[in-house]
């Protein structure tokens, strides 16, 4: 069966390059095109994609404000924000709005459609914001739904110490509960 997908990107030499790498590939069906969020989320609309990229740098609007109007259409389809920028920083922010994560533009074509596969068949891209191990093994524990003082007995730690890296990471990505650190911990693969 094929991907069923959208290309969003406003330049138009962009959306033409991908759409020629993703019409060449036997399982992948670019079923439309947009230059702008607005066109974008009525082609999503009218055509129901199981995958939307989408831009993180539009016209009319910010990429990453988007992806909850995509995902409102229709809760089956999967957002990947394309960028020019590879910093984790809008990575993990693409990722805790929703987004299955974001492929930057310099990607090779080889990893760009690789990733997009990996996306199709339910996976996410991993995503760490920059977070250092000792984070990621507390994000790690909170996913699998360790309480403060399960954590620090895990990893060798005091549970304040495991609160004290919770309130740290929920300033970091902008994540205002538990529950949006245990899913965006779950997004990124922990």
């Amino acid at each position: 069966m094929k991907t069923r997908l959208i290309l969003v990107d406003d330049h138009a030499v962009v959306r033409e390059a991908l759409k020629q790498l993703l019409d060449a590939e036997p399982d992948l069906d670019v079923i439309g095109t947009a230059d702008c969020g607005e066109a974008g989320l009525a082609l999503a609309h009218r055509t129901r994609p199981d995958l939307v990229l989408l831009d993180i740098s539009l016209p009319d609007a910010d990429g990453l404000d988007l992806i909850a109007s995509f995902l409102e259409h229709d809760s089956d389809t999967r957002v990947v924000m394309l960028s020019m920028h590879a910093e984790p920083e809008y990575a993990a922010a693409a990722v805790q709005r929703g987004a299955c994560g974001l492929i930057p533009k310099s990607d090779s074509p080889a990893s760009f459609l690789e990733t997009l596969r990996h996306v199709a068949a339910g996976g996410t891209l991993h995503v760490d914001a920059g977070l250092s191990p000792r984070e990621r093994d507390v994000l790690g524990e909170l996913a699998r739904g360790a309480s403060n003082e399960e954590a620090a007995q895990a990893l060798g730690l005091q549970p304040k110490t495991v609160e004290g890296y919770c309130q740290q990471l929920m300033q970091r990505l902008d994540v205002h509960t538990r529950v949006g650190l245990i899913h965006y911990a779950r997004r990124i693969g922990l």
